[in-house]
């Protein structure tokens, strides 16, 4: 695996576990709905640069990006955390 995709990796892997400790203890004002696509969401990236089907870089999408700036508190960590996670996976 290369350098990008391990990075990707790595971050992808961090958001994941921090939007899971957030679904387990609430902490911030995010619907358990909108939690729970990101983690299937980030569980699905992190099982493609896994096995190394990824899609093509233009058709990786910014759904959860588009979800947390629409939905989600501006300056919650969570979501900077989970916004470079889906930009270096769709880099990768």
């Amino acid at each position: 695996m290369d350098d990008r995709r391990n990075r990707a990796r790595a971050l992808v892997a961090d958001a994941l576990a921090a939007v899971e400790a957030e679904l387990s203890a609430p902490r911030h004002a995010v619907r358990p709905e909108e939690l729970g696509a990101a983690r299937e969401a980030l569980r699905g990236y992190l099982a493609g640069i896994d096995s190394g089907a990824l899609p093509p870089r233009r058709e990786r999408g910014e759904g959860l990006g588009k979800m947390i700036l629409d939905a989600w508190p501006y300056e919650l960590p969570l979501g900077t955390l989970v916004l470079r996670a889906e930009r270096a996976w769709r880099n990768a």
